[in-house]
């Protein structure tokens, strides 16, 4: 069986041991303290090329690898189009445009700026995928209306499945939701507890896993299951906890591939197999990933 992950940070050891063929999405890191845990070696970049040629080099990923921009700061937008098409060589095909805090090209107070406007229009003209993740419900909509471009939502949660039904960053309401279907191309549901759990704060792993089925279920029903894909944005969990004083966890089994079977088998309850493999691995590969050489 195939795995294709929409959108991580690194692939965990655990998760690449084992009979499974894992691939994933992957956005490139920067900093030493991060890198330690994704690559085992405290490594500065300072470009997107530095990276994925270190990363390939060092065969961390292969060379077929694709990549998602998350932090946009590292776009110049005084010359936007030659930055992307640099970064469609390297791999790169999607772009996000907001990660939780204001940039020069989008904020959530003020939505998109004019920088915002000429980088939308030159994700469409490279035929890049603009990545929606963490805009709220009703920008995120305002935009999708307006780009002519492809979009994709790499890693989210429908907030109608929270006790709170308050939103997180990373979440849509069940309206917006049905409302973006028609022009989002797949929606990836996180594994994080911070994004995908019902309970805020959730510790227990077999709560949070039921919640990551109910998710995935629920999407399916809503957009089909040509729609979604498996992200489980792994991170460096200790380092965000601190940083966002906040106890973030994915479930104990969904860091080893037993667990993911666990997942195929208990969605497979309910979905056909070419349905689950859709899930798992065909919809990122029709869409994202380039064929291995």
């Amino acid at each position: 069986m195939k795995v294709c992950f929409l959108h991580n940070h690194y692939l965990p050891a655990k998760i690449k041991s084992g009979s499974l063929q894992i691939e994933s999405v992957i956005v490139p890191e920067f900093y030493p303290d991060l890198n330690t845990v994704y690559l085992g070696e405290p490594c500065y970049f300072n470009s997107v090329r530095s990276y994925i040629e270190h990363v390939v080099q060092r065969g961390y990923y292969s060379a077929n690898t694709v990549y998602s921009i998350e932090n946009n700061r590292v776009i110049n937008s005084s010359r936007i189009r030659k930055t992307l098409l640099e970064f469609m060589d390297l791999g790169v095909k999607t772009i996000q445009l907001y990660c939780g805090h204001d940039n020069e090209f989008f904020s959530k107070k003020r939505g998109l700026t004019q920088a915002g406007e000429h980088l939308l229009c030159e994700i469409s003209g490279t035929n890049l995928f603009l990545d929606l993740s963490h805009i709220p419900s009703d920008a995120a909509l305002m935009i999708a209306n307006r780009f002519t471009g492809r979009i994709i939502i790499s890693h989210c949660a429908c907030s109608d499945l929270y006790s709170s039904r308050e939103p997180r960053s990373n979440s849509l309401t069940l309206n917006s939701i049905y409302q973006l279907a028609e022009r989002v191309e797949v929606f990836g549901i996180s594994f994080l507890n911070d994004i995908v759990a019902s309970a805020e704060n959730e510790l227990n792993s077999t709560r949070l896993f039921d919640d990551i089925i109910a998710q995935i279920l629920l999407f399916v029903d809503i957009v089909g299951t040509d729609k979604v894909a498996l992200a489980p944005d792994y991170i460096d969990t200790e380092y965000f906890s601190r940083h966002f004083n906040a106890k973030l966890m994915f479930p104990d089994t969904l860091l080893t591939q037993e667990g993911l079977l666990a997942i195929a088998n208990k969605i497979g309850r309910t979905l056909s197999q070419a349905d689950v493999k859709k899930i798992f691995s065909g919809n990122v590969e029709r869409l994202l990933l380039r064929p291995i050489a």
